[in-house]
């Protein structure tokens, strides 16, 4: 008896079609799905937190130079003498060349009060300025931190594209996981539909005693086994759904109502082209920035082997003298000048060989980050051609063993061979099915790690804003 293969491959050709047009409107890429991580996911959004940070940092390093206003009063009366009142008020402007201006008004009475603080009774204008001639004139503490703190938030801007490449290379496997369960689940309801459909048909025929009864228990348990396989399949297919919500965080959107939507072009870019991401790749970026850090701590240590020397000078103007009597430098002033240097300059000398020494381990740090990415590139994209070779590869073997399974239908349907035969074909034309759809899923996964190894899934960190 001949078996109607072509009302079977009708039915399915038409549940295919069917099922295809509904779904049309709900393939998902992996790209896109990207795009929803970006936008909603909680990692994502705190990635773009940390980089806002950046410009706070140097918005507290810019506070060292803020102007300042400030007033100190002091009284004291005891047994109804006034023994002293001051007041003095005062505007300090800091300036980028470590200049510090200050200019206000003293005010000071009282019975006992010192003499040094002796002032006209309206009161004593000042103004001054105070200058390091020595340590820290053009290199000092507050322009250092202005520097670090700009470094520290272009660091924090790669920390925040460290947490979106590792976040998109998660989002990328379980991507991958959902697309393999999926397609797993489709084949297996296809062909479990054709085995089904076919066992109908055995079954008929040996009733109606065209063949052999044995026939009809083989194609049943050829439904059986694959009934059960659907099971899993459904199974794994659901579980990895839900995995996929841990990375959809949007509550308009449903992961069940999308379906995965393998990639056309299986190619791969020049190795070139990842090498030369690794110059902006996040990491070594933040190594590098711990560099230029060091090296303004070794700026700064080697100003340090400088003598202080701060020269102040004041001018001073009451209401009760004429301006034109306070020229610069006039008798109405005071000056002096500070200096100290510590005459064995241990603390000093220490800072800076330690300070050397952080720089030396710093670049062998970063010489071992280069090789280590490097070598993951490497092996993600070896691993990227290869794997490309073996899908090509296998699509040949499958529509080698569907011509070994056409061959043994018409060979059973001349008498030939047995549903035993068949199904054996039919198993090694699935399970190639099934490998195939393991290595795109497996191709998909490595090409995100080429891309994770290579730093480019934490570039575009602008999408999560």
């Amino acid at each position: 008896m001949k078996i109607n293969i072509l009302y079977i491959v009708v039915v399915i050709f038409t549940t295919t079609i069917t099922n295809a047009q509904s779904k049309e409107d709900s393939l998902l890429h992996v790209d896109d799905f990207y795009q929803l991580v970006k936008a909603y996911h909680p990692i994502a959004r705190q990635a773009t937190l940390i980089a806002s940070r950046a410009e706070f940092e140097v918005m507290r390093a810019k506070g060292a130079f803020d102007p300042k206003l400030a007033s100190k009063y002091n009284n004291k009366r005891f047994e109804d003498k006034q023994y002293y009142d001051t007041w003095n008020s005062y505007l300090h402007l800091p300036t980028r060349f470590n200049l510090d201006f200050k200019a206000g008004y003293e005010r000071n009475d009282g019975v006992f009060l010192n003499p040094e603080n002796n002032v006209p009774n309206t009161g004593l204008y000042y103004a001054g300025v105070s200058v390091p001639l020595g340590q820290g004139l053009l290199v000092n503490t507050r322009n250092i931190e202005l520097k670090k703190s700009r470094i520290t938030g272009m660091s924090l801007e790669n920390e925040a594209k460290i947490v979106l490449n590792n976040l998109l290379l998660d989002a990328n496997h379980t991507y991958w996981l959902w697309y393999e369960a999926y397609e797993k689940s489709r084949l297996v309801s296809s062909n479990l539909t054709f085995i089904t459909i076919r066992y109908e048909g055995i079954r008929q025929a040996a009733i109606n005693g065209e063949v052999a009864a044995i026939d009809s228990t083989e194609a049943l348990i050829q439904a059986q086994q694959w009934g059960n396989n659907l099971k899993k399949a459904d199974l794994e297919f659901v579980n990895s759904q839900l995995l996929l919500q841990n990375f959809v965080w949007s509550d308009s959107l449903n992961t069940g109502d999308f379906f995965p939507l393998m990639i056309a072009n299986n190619s791969v870019e020049s190795l070139d082209i990842y090498y030369d991401q690794l110059v902006s790749h996040p990491e070594l970026e933040t190594i590098r920035l711990k560099n230029t850090m060091i090296a303004l701590d070794r700026k700064l240590s080697v100003e340090q082997l400088k003598p202080t020397i701060d020269l102040n000078y004041n001018f001073l103007l009451s209401e009760q003298n004429n301006a034109r009597e306070h020229a610069f430098l006039s008798n109405n002033y005071k000056a002096g000048v500070d200096f100290s240097f510590p005459l064995f300059l241990r603390k000093e000398r220490a800072k800076l060989k330690s300070v050397n020494i952080k720089q030396q381990e710093n670049e062998l740090k970063l010489s071992q980050k280069l090789r280590e990415i490097t070598n993951k590139v490497n092996q993600s994209y070896n691993k990227c051609l290869t794997l490309r070779d073996m899908i090509v590869e296998q699509e040949r073997m499958i529509a080698n063993y569907i011509i070994l399974l056409e061959g043994e239908r018409t060979k059973f349907n001349n008498g030939e061979s047995s549903i035993f035969l068949i199904n054996s074909r039919e198993n090694k034309r699935i399970a190639a099915e099934i490998k195939l759809i393991e290595l795109q899923a497996e191709y998909g996964k490595t090409l995100g790690k080429l891309w994770w190894s290579a730093g480019i899934f934490g570039q575009d960190l602008s999408l999560t804003e």
